[in-house]
């Protein structure tokens, strides 16, 4: 019996899988008198993922896969080779299984005759032969059914062992987003990179609670750079010539790993992914989100280093309007009139010069934080609020910037 090993990667996904073919495949060889192949599983390792136009997508963890055995023999003869003939006359040579180089090369070298069979040499329609050799160098091209009878190896048995091919030239993946792996894992870097290219491309992030005003998820964006196979290259390009993205992306991973630990759960994840080196699909979303939340932060000191420039605006009883970005919302205790509940909210705004207004709304709506808007309230009281100078406004109108400027231009 001469020496086979089988030596091939699979997917950590499939370990398994692999598992429970190779002992079926075993109990049905040794049915038939065959000795088993003996399985050996590596530790999973990272491995480089390409598409199928070879663009490096990410990277998989896989394991390496080692059958040993030996090829089946019995008085000098070795089956090592199966020929299918095909209706066009082709025939198609698969050596048996962990089969050493040398006779494999051997044996694509020898002169085959389709639907030949040497033991009966009875001419009929076969759609498989097998080579079978013997241990002087002599090759016999053998029906199925001739097998057994010429060479005294169980056909059945080394049909079983032949599987063992097919497990290695299975496709394993588990298509996932956009016919790729489910499993991949994208580098942390490159993801907050991309992620922070598409946000200075847009002017801002997108969250996915977002989608109904008909713009795309930044995570979908990213997703789609990475994953989608119709996205046009020039757009890739565009993402990745954004100058100031890597360094973006470099601030952003410092300022997430800071929170490793926190008692705020979120913080604490975007922290965990941002650690690790790879990131997979399922916490993509998570991992781009901490790109908003350092633009958060970056504008929340930005805006209290200018309220500390805040001056009271207009007198008391003065009607204004300004411009201004919506800083906070914050959610108040209801007021109940008899049975009916009147819903309260203080709203913050802060106008280009860092001047800081408060509106205490009863209103049914009010803005978002972070809704670029122009305000219009009559000045109720001046006030301070953490050494910061505000001015509080009652009965106003706000309007979004992007509809006051339609309007003005409608009106030029």
């Amino acid at each position: 019996m001469n020496n086979s090993v089988l030596r091939f990667d699979v997917p950590e996904t499939a370990e398994s899988h692999v598992r429970q073919l190779v002992e079926a495949t075993n109990a049905r060889a040794a049915i038939h008198g065959l000795n088993p192949y003996a399985l050996e599983m590596s530790a999973p390792f990272l491995a480089d993922y390409r598409d199928y136009d070879g663009r490096l997508i990410g990277k998989r963890y896989f394991v390496t896969v080692t059958l040993t055995g030996g090829v089946p023999r019995h008085a000098g003869w070795t089956v090592v080779a199966r020929l299918d003939h095909d209706e066009e006359g082709e025939t198609i040579l698969s050596t048996f299984p962990g089969l050493s180089d040398e006779l494999a090369e051997e044996a694509r070298g020898m002169r085959v005759v389709e639907n030949f069979c040497y033991g009966c040499k009875v001419e009929r329609d076969r759609t498989v032969t097998y080579l079978a050799r013997h241990e002087n160098g002599e090759y016999r091209q053998l029906g199925t059914t001739c097998v057994e009878p010429y060479t005294g190896l169980p056909i059945k048995g080394l049909q079983a062992l032949w599987r063992l091919e097919k497990i290695k030239d299975t496709d394993w993946d588990g298509l996932g987003v956009e016919g790729v792996p489910a499993d991949i894992r994208l580098p942390v870097d490159k993801v907050l990179r991309v992620a922070a290219a598409i946000v200075e491309m847009e002017g801002r992030f997108y969250a996915r609670s977002e989608a109904w005003k008909t713009v795309t998820p930044t995570a979908d964006s990213v997703s789609a750079y990475f994953f989608n196979r119709k996205v046009p290259e020039e757009w890739r390009a565009d993402v990745n010539a954004q100058p100031g993205a890597e360094a973006t992306a470099a601030a952003v991973r410092e300022w997430a790993v800071q929170e490793y630990g926190s008692s705020n759960d979120y913080r604490h994840k975007i922290a965990q992914l941002a650690k690790g080196q790879t990131v997979g699909q399922r916490h993509l979303p998570t991992l781009v989100s901490a790109v908003a939340g350092w633009h958060r932060d970056q504008e929340k000191a930005a805006a209290e280093r200018a309220a500390r420039c805040s001056m009271p605006q207009g007198k008391v009883g003065e009607r204004l309007t300004v411009a201004a970005t919506v800083t906070t919302v914050i959610e108040l205790e209801e007021r109940h009139y008899g049975y009916r509940a009147q819903r309260r909210r203080l709203v913050k705004f802060q106008d280009a010069g860092g001047n800081v207004y408060v509106w205490f709304s009863s209103a049914a709506d009010v803005p978002d934080q972070g809704d670029e808007v122009e305000v219009t309230g009559t000045v109720k009281d001046h006030s301070t609020y953490g050494e910061v100078a505000q001015t509080v406004l009652t009965r106003c109108r706000v309007v979004e910037r992007e509809a006051t400027e339609e309007r003005e231009l409608v009106a030029a």
